[in-house]
């Protein structure tokens, strides 16, 4: 009796060699299936983002209504003496908080540092100041240090930035296309009517809006980019909400997009208003 049971103990024992080869199996199977999860996170965050750009251009729209159709400027000034928060001005994020009713910018304590993150529709869960700074700083963007000299922002009112209605610009070759941005600067607003093809004009993307200070103690400044910044914030590409009020993703810089138009023009498909 006692012979049979130790025989069957020994019988049901793993040898070395089986628990090593189930150990190989494991990390292969973990090798195969993590990258495919991060990838699966990378592409719900991504999801996240385009609700954010979409409620976003969305509550843009509203405000165009009831400013005499109008598209919102990326800042209005005040006639406040400007301290650490740039009170001189208030910017886009708040202007449209009435429509978004979530998210709007908490002024940080005296003296704080940074960085004080956006928050809720204006925070990107994939934003990153690394993969903004290698979008900013790469070749096809700025292409130096100086698109980065902000960075990290002190603080982050949104990982989003808007059109500032730039332009015309370019020289309507491929080496440098026809641009003219969407939205309206401070003292220049712009119609919704300037704006030819709403369908394809890009008014919000991956990119960044934040006041910093200089140094500690200093008054504050402005910092706002969208466009190929935000090339590297998903997966290589970025999020884009339209004029028309629809957002999707757009494979590496959104600005090398380009067309001709009748007479030969070549222009920047997504930040042409005037095409």
């Amino acid at each position: 009796m006692d012979r049979t049971l130790r025989q069957s103990r020994q019988t049901a024992a793993f040898t070395l060699i089986e628990l090593l080869v189930v150990i190989a199996i494991i990390a292969i199977l973990a090798a195969i299936l993590f990258p495919v999860f991060a990838q699966a996170r990378a592409k719900a965050r991504s999801a996240t983002c385009v609700s954010n750009t979409k409620q976003i251009s969305t509550s843009i729209m509203m405000y165009t209504q009831d400013y005499d159709e109008t598209l919102v400027p990326w800042y209005l000034t005040t006639n406040q003496p400007n301290d650490q928060y740039a009170a001189w001005a208030t910017g886009w994020v708040e202007l449209i908080g009435p429509y978004v009713k979530n998210g709007a910018p908490v002024k940080p304590p005296l003296g704080y540092s940074g960085p004080i993150q956006a928050r809720d529709v204006f925070r990107c869960p994939s934003w990153t100041e690394a993969a903004y700074v290698k979008g900013a700083s790469a070749a096809y963007c700025w292409g130096s240090a100086s698109a980065v000299t902000w960075v990290p922002g002190g603080w982050y009112h949104a990982n989003y930035g808007i059109g500032f209605g730039g332009g015309p610009g370019g020289s309507c070759t491929y080496n440098s296309p026809h641009e003219s941005w969407a939205g309206s600067a401070y003292n220049l607003p712009m119609a919704l009517a300037a704006i030819n093809r709403p369908a394809e004009t890009a008014e919000v993307s991956d990119g960044v809006t934040s006041v910093k200070k200089s140094s500690p103690g200093a008054n504050a400044g402005w910092w706002m980019t969208m466009g190929c910044e935000g090339a590297e914030i998903h997966e290589g590409g970025g999020n884009f909400g339209f004029i028309d009020g629809h957002s999707k993703w757009i494979a590496r810089n959104a600005e090398r997009y380009l067309d001709v138009d009748s007479t030969g023009c070549v222009y920047k498909r997504f930040m042409s208003v005037d095409k």
